[in-house]
């Protein structure tokens, strides 16, 4: 099976893209044939998530299964992941198999990645530090990449929306010979929900590759994203949704906050077929990313340059083994120009060692995976992971998995230097990094089974996670970070696709979430913040005739709260439904839909309203490639 597959990869990658009906990659780091995947991993394309109107990679995987995204607005606002109740920064977000956000840099953003440079995005829920490092705990979320058609294709778009939202966009791919390229671009801007949350933004990039036949192939990806955005910072003490009256809630707490944002990604990569059905990958990458924020009203003047650059190695050999390591230095800049003493420049590194086997007996696929890390402030990290897959019958799978992961702490964690944020009611209090600090570590468990009849799949996985060593922020005066935290998180999660005819198909996905922990303060396990025990996601797709479709998506969340032990301010539980209507003629796609159609106003991070009920509309001409 493994040779198969490697023969598959060296074709797919030196003369073709690999896409999301083929094979998935973030497994085992190598291409596993996506009929034969265990049911906690999934596949999110874009004939889905433009169903809801995705922007962005945020935006793509927020109705995936036992995903939770938390965005504080709209166009320019930061947006995370969780996966399983696992914090963000215990959730990885790669790009093509590349860390983000470096090991050590914090919080990723994944509205900074548009839809336009997404061929598909991977899923893997569960701890999977054992192929992929530090802040692997929760799953990973790994953006695949458009590449270059066989023949030249390319679309060009135009969209409007409420609150001033136009956006705009184009990509186009072609082959030329041994030559592949594809390029992207889009401009969107907003005047925005909330006083002082005006954007506008733009990203622009692409790809290119040289096949070289027995010589192998060299690839190199860029991208660069800007953003320049009103902040209009969170409402305190928080609105309770039943007093939202189309006024309060859009008043904004820091009127002139304003952050300007530019991102920028090379990644360099070489693929060489070796004999045997042999393949070895090698990579370069770099990201750096810098944030200005100013407020003049709170004297806050501040300039954060964030530096990622690494590389990695991979080589996958007969007989289903598959060896490698990586090395990633991280770097922060933190400029603050209203109090110098809070200025710092730090550095973290990172490397690591790791081997996976494939072995396959008749219907059973044992996958075993293991990775030794070294991190230039903690030390040593070895990390386990077992997969086993079994055919049953030719329409039912049973799987799980049992693995080891870890979170590296940031460099604001380690190293964040004292600060004094001021008297309140008589007390003085101030904030220090903590330099001694050691990894989160957990274990996790899952196990599930996928049912798959023809034009019906029902998949139910039980998960577990046993976390330790969680890194929090005393409650003293004097606060700092310590390793004293530990979790439980368990829950179940259901996802049935179902095709009636060639007119209606419908999915669905349940996920049902227990995450409790014991925090700074307290002596047992309560409640985490912001983990609803409910999530629900509806998607009805509907073709009542030739060229228009009809798409309905509903997302149910049950209530959570901001705070440990259910306190702070309640997160009111939720119903969203979006509709969208399309009409495909020749090569243009025009469409209209609402979201949040019965007007639902609500918040995802209290203090952060957003709106209600939102028109959009737009254009997509398809100006080559084969019509529809």
């Amino acid at each position: 099976m493994k040779s198969s597959v490697a023969i598959a990869v060296a074709a797919l990658l030196v003369s073709a893209p690999i896409h999301a009906e083929e094979a998935f990659l973030t497994l085992t780091r190598s291409a596993y044939p996506r009929a034969d995947l265990p049911s906690s991993e999934d596949v999110v394309a874009p004939d889905a998530f433009s169903t809801f109107d995705a922007q962005n990679a945020g935006e793509a995987v927020s109705h995936a299964s036992s995903v939770q995204t938390l965005p504080i607005g709209e166009l320019g606002s930061l947006q995370t992941a969780r996966i399983r109740g696992a914090t963000s920064n215990q959730t990885l977000l790669l790009i093509d198999g590349r860390p983000v956000a470096g090991t050590a840099l914090g919080t990723q953003d994944l509205s900074e990645i548009p839809t336009e440079q997404i061929d598909h995005v991977e899923i893997v829920r569960g701890g999977v530090s054992a192929l992929y490092g530090p802040n692997a705990m929760g799953g990973v979320i790994n953006v695949i990449t458009r590449r270059a058609l066989t023949q030249p294709n390319g679309e060009a778009g135009f969209e409007v929306g409420s609150y001033g939202r136009e956006a705009y966009r184009a990509n186009f791919g072609s082959r030329v010979g041994p030559l592949d390229y594809f390029l992207f671009g889009d401009q969107q801007d907003e005047s925005g929900f909330r006083d002082n949350s005006d954007a506008r933004d733009h990203n622009v990039g692409g790809n290119v590759g040289l096949s070289m036949g027995a010589g192998g192939k060299l690839l190199f990806d860029v991208s660069s994203y800007h953003n320049n955005a009103g902040i209009p910072g969170e409402l305190y003490p928080d609105i309770p949704t039943n007093q939202y009256n189309s006024s309060i809630e859009k008043q904004a707490a820091d009127p002139n906050a304003r952050q300007v944002t530019d991102t920028n990604y090379l990644r360099t990569g070489y693929i060489l077929p070796l004999p045997m059905n042999a393949l070895m990958t090698l990579h370069v990458f770099g990201s750096q990313r810098e944030a200005d924020y100013t407020d003049p009203d709170n004297f806050v003047d501040s300039d954060r340059h964030e530096q990622s650059k690494g590389g990695d190695a991979q080589f996958d050999l007969p007989y289903g083994l598959s060896v490698g390591g990586n090395f990633v230095h991280d770097r922060e800049d933190a400029s603050n120009l209203i109090t110098p003493s809070n200025t710092f420049i730090r550095s973290v590194e990172n490397w690591g060692l790791f081997a996976e086997e494939t072995f396959h007996c008749d219907r059973f696929a044992v996958i075993p995976s293991g990775r030794f890390d070294h991190n230039s402030q903690f030390g040593d990290a070895k990390n386990p992971r077992v997969q086993l897959i079994a055919d049953a019958l030719p329409w039912l799978r049973f799987s799980g998995s049992v693995a080891r992961s870890f979170r590296a702490p940031t460099i604001d964690d380690l190293y964040y230097p004292l600060t004094n944020f001021g008297t309140f009611d008589g007390v003085n209090f101030s904030y220090q990094g903590n330099p001694n600090l050691q990894p989160e570590r957990a274990w996790t468990y899952d196990a599930g089974f996928e049912v798959h009849p023809d034009s019906f799949s029902f998949r139910a996985t039980y998960f577990r996670a046993n976390v330790t060593d969680l890194i929090q922020t005393t409650t003293d005066p004097a606060s700092t970070t310590v390793n004293i935290g530990t979790a439980r998180r368990q829950g179940a999660e259901i996802q049935i696709d179902h095709v009636l005819n060639a007119y209606f198909r419908d999915e669905w996905n349940y996920t049902y979430l227990e995450n409790v922990g014991i925090p700074v303060g307290y002596t047992d396990f309560v409640a985490l913040p912001y983990s609803p025990k409910h999530t629900v996601n509806y998607l009805a797709t509907i073709m009542p005739v030739r060229g228009m479709t009809v798409n309905s998506t509903v997302r149910y969340i049950d209530s959570s709260f901001s705070s440990n032990d259910e306190t702070g301010t309640k997160i009111g539980s939720r119903v969203l439904w979006d509709l969208r209507l399309a009409y495909d003629w020749c090569r243009i796609q025009a469409y209209v839909g609402v979201k949040d159609v019965t007007d639902r106003r609500y918040e995802e991070q209290a203090g952060y309203p957003l709106p209600g009920r939102t028109f959009f509309g737009g254009v997509t001409v398809r100006f080559s490639g084969k019509p529809s």
